[in-house]
């Protein structure tokens, strides 16, 4: 066990800088802004009709379901994976029909069995973000193979549940959410991502651990008559430490001196490079989703001195280039990764406020003449050339 003198115990903190990440509901396809701000005038605020068949979130500690292996759709959503083969409800449908009926009548996209089906006891054992409107549920939790001779494991679920999304729209009140789509669009694109990250070999490295795409069947008593429907989730690597902003947080932070934080960014920024070199881009880096995970029994003392595996989480933004309408981008196609030199040198990297420098933000040229002694010079032959003419700011 790690622990602070602060009081911040870095081995019981996985995955929790993700209730900070709650994913935000999208205005319909096809619905302008222009035509969103007016019928915000006209109709100021939509509220979800009364649900009374709706159940209570049931994902906390002990809930208990069978699962089994999930082929996911193609990603889908979005300017670059497009509307994909699933249609969007009708937003006078949706103002009029309770949450608890609409995903019975709009179930998940259904996809081929995988080759090989498994099966398994999934038991949750602690809750991470978990609650109604949030949008897809964090749990902790043990997965039983019903396989004689496979061990039980412990794994983070992302639960791609529309039940429990948002139906409000937070940020035009006048139009409720598609939740039907917004849970099946999120776990198609996270599950493409981790698929490409297992397949060019970065999780349980940069990335977390994949254990796979998986779904299961939850009974909803809709007026009289009783529904089986269907629910998806993923599996990932439940990676032990904090997050880089729980670190600023608790100001542990400032215990570390300049170049032990430097040289941590300094990993971040080139693993995030290599990443799309490899075809994928997170798009969303930021100190939240960065883990630090350090080796178990490292006393307080030791940290300093002690380099972490660096874990980038959180893949619901993400893109895999090949799976998109453009496919591949013409940085995959050098022998190199970019130079983080040409991806940040006009990037504040105020997502890492606290962590980074404070003079950075009033004066630029500090961080370019850093992003230059870190990544130029000798430096510059692990990666392509420059594309761009940097110029220190003035």
């Amino acid at each position: 066990m790690i622990s602070l003198s602060i009081g911040l115990n870095l081995s019981t903190l996985p995955w929790t800088a993700l209730f900070l990440n709650t994913a935000m509901p999208a205005p319909l396809i096809g619905e302008s802004p222009q035509q969103l701000q007016l019928e915000t005038r006209e109709i100021k605020t939509w509220e979800p009709p009364a649900d009374p068949d709706k159940p209570v979130c049931p994902y906390r500690t002990d809930f208990t379901v069978d699962i089994k292996s999930h082929t996911p759709p193609a990603p889908f959503g979005g300017r670059d994976y497009g509307r994909g083969t699933r249609t969007t409800v009708p937003r006078e449908i949706l103002q009029s029909t309770r949450q608890s009926e609409l995903v019975v009548r709009h179930p998940p996209l259904m996809t081929a069995d995988p080759p090989t089906q498994r099966t398994a006891k999934f038991l949750i054992t602690d809750e991470v973000a978990v609650a109604d409107g949030r949008g897809a549920q964090l749990a902790i939790c043990t997965i039983t193979p019903k396989i004689a001779g496979q061990a039980a494991f412990k794994a983070v679920a992302k639960i791609f549940d529309p039940l429990y999304y948002s139906f409000s729209n937070k940020d035009v009140l006048s139009v409720p959410c598609d939740v039907t789509w917004d849970a099946d669009m999120d776990y198609s694109r996270e599950a493409a991502a981790y698929e490409h990250l297992e397949r060019i070999g970065e999780t349980g490295s940069l990335a977390p651990k994949y254990f796979g795409s998986w779904t299961f069947n939850m009974v909803i008593h809709v007026g009289d008559t009783m529904h089986q429907r269907p629910v998806r989730l993923l599996l990932i690597e439940n990676v032990p430490g904090p997050s880089i902003r729980q670190l600023c947080l608790s100001h542990h932070a400032e215990t570390f001196d300049k170049a032990y934080r430097l040289e941590i960014l300094a990993i971040i920024l080139d693993g995030y490079a290599k990443l799309l070199f490899k075809g994928i881009a997170q798009n969303d880096l930021a100190a939240r989703n960065v883990i630090c995970s350090y080796p178990p029994n490292t006393q307080p003392a030791e940290l300093q001195h002690t380099p972490p595996r660096i874990v980038l989480i959180d893949y619901n933004a993400a893109i895999v280039y090949e799976k998109t309408r453009y496919g591949i981008r013409p940085w995959q196609k050098d022998t190199l990764p970019p130079n983080p030199m040409d991806l940040y040198w006009n990037d504040t990297l105020m997502a890492f406020d606290g962590w980074i420098p404070a003079e950075w933000e009033a004066t630029p040229s500090l961080r370019q003449e850093w992003l230059s002694s870190r990544f130029g010079g000798q430096n510059a032959a692990r990666y392509a050339r420059l594309r761009n003419k940097l110029e220190i700011t003035k």
